[in-house]
């Protein structure tokens, strides 16, 4: 049965290895063969319109926006350009064109900041040169008009107007913009937008301190939820008390089994409490975010001089930040929903008596591993989400990541067969969070376990780490019982009897007293003797025990041995030595 279960073992490993390497080489000659280059399309960068500009066939626009808010005034028109690398002579990009005219509208806007406050705003005009309106703005400080927009026939064939009038349209708007932002610019108003600024920011500040506050009692009250959980969980590992015998065995069973059950629904009633306000406290973090997102967006929008970033803060982060409110939101989720299919594989009523235990025992280190599974997962497709938000190409990153991928299951097979092994450990239920084993020549408490190591924490108190790849043999000490094997050596000048009846006396004691019947779930034996030598007779009894207490019983019966054999004059066997003497016979004296 060990060399099949061995034989089994090794024949996953190896169909899970090259599961996992025949998928890394498909996926990076995909990834690589979408990599390759191709000729040139109507998708690739150069036959494709740039950022902020629309193509609508024979034609393309781009956005012409004020200076003080990003806001947009109206549409330039330029044909389209279908191969930006190789623009026909005489025909300017509309991106180009629109670059130039705000960059004309900034110069004329920081004028009229910079100029006096009782001077006159500039005013805007139209002229006409080679047969186009020109749109012109003229101020006190320069003799000479500053030529802010030409009106194309291109311009006027896409909106449907004629040249004149898409040329008084543009005027009055330009001329509204430049008067808004003379009253934005005065120092009244400019006091005014600070102060609203400022009282926002107060309420920032007042509302984050209520938040903090909320938050503070949260975490005060998850701390002596979770010291209750835990004090449920460790009476879960002991075990109720058992019922009586005399009762029959069926309903003695199915007592204990209604007892454990009852004792994890209420430890899940505890565990759920936990979760939501964990759930509330996580909801007040990003409330704190999302109010300091608006404000600071607000005070931006408010404050004249900063208005011009508020349209970047209504853009990129509220998109950055709607993705990774739904990245969190998706972890928390997967994580509740792993937590109720462990709360019900916990409360199975399909489950043998004693499996309640170790299943409850159990499930808190298969959800953690799968929790880990899923957090990273959602991670990586976040990062994957944010870099295309940014525009940055992932495509080359996915390939090197499956070209890496590809040199690391070739160079680090022990990593996989860490994997994979600690997946096969979790499945088999070998051992988990809580028990004692044996795992080759060390020993001791398994204090974490995930699917690459395991760590132990020894009598001595050394955290020993163990790769799961070279784990083979184990003994769980503790896995649904414990046992005492306590063997001792009687002399043979004592009656085998007496001895027998004595030790069968501190068994039924121990067992009828309530604060030991709670960790021995039925009566120990006394097998009886079972071995003769030259020291005496080797009696042996077995004591069953609830995981975890088999150490604590041992030392309370080796303690009541001693005082009983010394009460009825019990002697322990002692080693037999027998002398020779090989000296010379005694010689007759001469007379």
């Amino acid at each position: 049965m060990v060399r099949c279960h061995r034989c089994f073992r090794s024949t996953v490993r190896l169909a899970l290895l090259g599961f996992m390497t025949v998928a890394l080489v498909l996926g990076s000659g995909a990834i690589a063969h979408s990599q390759l280059p191709s000729l040139p399309t109507a998708n690739s960068s150069a036959f494709s319109p740039p950022d902020g500009v629309s193509r609508h066939g024979e034609y393309e626009t781009a956005s012409i926006r004020s200076p003080l808010d990003r806001r947009e005034l109206f549409e330039v028109t330029s044909p389209t350009v279908l191969n930006r690398d190789r623009v026909p002579e005489g025909l300017l990009p509309v991106e180009v064109r629109a670059e130039e005219v705000n960059e004309r509208l900034w110069r004329l806007f920081y004028r009229a900041y910079a100029s006096e406050p009782s001077a006159q705003p500039p005013v805007v005009t139209i002229a006409t040169l080679s047969n186009q309106p020109i749109i012109q703005a003229s101020d006190d400080q320069s003799s000479r008009p500053i030529r802010l927009v030409t009106v194309t026939e291109p311009d006027a064939d896409f909106n449907g107007k004629t040249l004149d009038e898409l040329a008084q349209e543009w005027q009055t708007i330009l001329q509204a913009e430049i008067v808004r932002f003379r009253e934005l610019g005065s120092p009244e108003v400019i006091a005014q937008r600070i102060g609203q600024a400022l009282q926002i920011l107060l309420g920032l500040l007042l509302a984050s301190a209520a938040i903090w506050w909320l938050r503070r009692r949260l975490t005060r009250r998850q701390q002596t939820l979770e010291s209750r959980y835990q004090e449920q969980l460790a009476a879960i590992a002991v075990g109720p008390s058992p019922p009586d015998p005399e009762d029959g065995e069926a309903i003695a069973r199915a007592t204990l089994r209604s007892q454990v059950l009852a004792r994890v629904q209420h430890s899940l009633s505890v565990q759920r409490q936990l979760e939501i306000g964990k759930f509330l406290t996580w909801l007040l973090f990003w409330v704190l975010i999302v109010m300091w997102y608006v404000g600071i967006a607000r005070i931006l929008s408010t404050v004249p001089l900063l208005m011009r970033w508020s349209l970047y803060a209504w853009t990129t982060p509220l998109v950055l930040m709607a993705l990774w409110f739904g990245i969190s939101l998706a972890i928390r989720i997967s994580s509740s929903l792993i937590n109720r299919l462990t709360h019900s594989w916990k409360t199975s009523p399909y489950l043998v008596l004693g499996e309640a235990e170790r299943i409850s025992l159990r499930a808190t280190t298969i959800s953690n591993a799968l929790k880990g599974l899923t957090t990273s997962v959602l991670v990586i497709i976040g990062i994957i989400w944010t870099l295309s938000l940014f525009n940055i190409p992932t495509g080359s990153i996915l390939a090197g990541g499956a070209v890496i991928g590809l040199a690391v299951s070739f160079g680090s097979q022990s990593l996989v067969k860490d994997l994979v092994n600690g997946c096969l450990i979790l499945i088999e239920d070998q051992f988990a969070v809580g028990d004692v084993v044996q795992i080759g020549e060390r020993s001791g408490l398994v204090e974490n376990l995930n699917l690459r190591v395991t760590q132990l924490r020894n009598s001595e108190g050394q955290l020993i780490t163990i790769p799961n790849s070279t784990i083979t043999d184990v003994s769980n000490l503790t896995r649904l019982w414990s046992r005492v094997d306590f063997s001792v050596v009687a002399a043979y000048e004592n009656d085998p009897k007496q001895v027998l009846s004595v030790l069968q006396q501190v068994c039924d004691q121990l067992y009828r007293e309530p604060e030991w019947r709670d960790r021995l779930p039925e009566p120990p034996t006394v097998l009886g003797v079972d071995d003769l030598s030259h020291t005496g007779m080797l009696v042996r009894v077995w004591l069953k025990t609830a995981p975890m207490q088999q150490w604590i019983v041992g030392r309370e019966f080796r303690l009541r041995v001693r005082q009983a054999f010394e009460t009825n004059n019990i002697q322990i066997g002692k080693p037999q030595t027998v002398n020779y003497n090989t000296g010379l016979a005694d010689v007759t004296p001469h007379n």
